[in-house]
């Protein structure tokens, strides 16, 4: 193989790489250091709320701030089931308004997820990762098996086709539950998948302005209010410390 040949292959080994998952790219670049699969170790539930908090980019000075507006970080496992739109606001990475438009089932041996609803978007509520106006994937563990079966995820948000929904969604959160329950096979095709894929944190019908969730209905407009709230407080303290 002369030089020209070698260079050439070089190149093209090099481009065939398995790619980075963008949201992976910005975690580390934010600084967490993922241990590997033989050093991971467990963790207690406020260690992983401190973990993910940290991994989404947020200083102290953020942590505070947003603790002045009611996001209060400290109080996730006592608040659970009682979480606001503010709280799942700061935990989310992306919100949406949109219509599912179609479902996918993998039906493959091993799959954790077992339905991929597609989203299509007619509003950024937010927008961490400058997506465009097109059908996101969202995994959902509930839906059928390669054995035939069904299964349903206890008190998982699930999505009809045709359903117009507000999702709070976390890409960065779907890669940290991989890795801190250490379910390394979804882990791995996570981080080396270039699709930025999220899992649902908070679901809510939207019909004539209202928003319907678990814990009643509410204006959409007071609503986006609240989180604008949120991410205004968040780009403040960025900003701030630069």
């Amino acid at each position: 193989m002369n030089i020209k040949h070698l260079i050439c292959f070089i190149f093209i080994f090099s481009t065939t790489e398995a790619q980075i998952n963008p949201v992976y790219k910005v975690m580390i670049e934010r600084g967490w250091i993922p241990l590997s699969s033989n050093e991971k170790r467990e963790l207690t539930h406020e260690q992983m709320d401190k973990e993910y908090i940290s991994s989404m980019g947020y200083n102290d000075t953020i942590i505070s701030n947003l603790k002045k507006i009611g996001v209060d970080f400290t109080l996730l496992r006592t608040m659970y089931g009682h979480l606001n739109e503010k709280i799942f606001a700061g935990l989310s990475d992306c919100i949406v308004i949109g219509t599912v438009k179609r479902k996918e089932y993998p039906m493959e041996e091993d799959d954790f997820f077992h339905t991929i609803a597609y989203i299509k978007v007619e509003e950024f509520v937010r927008n961490d990762y400058n997506l465009s106006k097109s059908e996101i994937p969202v995994m959902i563990r509930s839906g059928p098996t390669s054995s035939g079966e069904i299964l349903i995820q206890e008190g998982e948000d699930t999505l009809r086709i045709g359903e117009n929904v507000l999702l709070f969604l976390s890409a960065h959160g779907l890669i940290m539950y991989a890795y801190n329950n250490q379910i390394d096979k979804l882990y791995d095709e996570l981080i080396n998948d270039p699709i930025i894929r999220f899992k649902i944190r908070a679901k809510y019908d939207l019909k004539d302005g209202k928003v319907i969730g678990r814990d009643g209905v509410k204006d959409l407009v007071k609503v986006k209010n609240d989180i604008n709230t949120v991410l205004k407080a968040i780009n403040y303290s960025k900003s701030a410390g630069k």
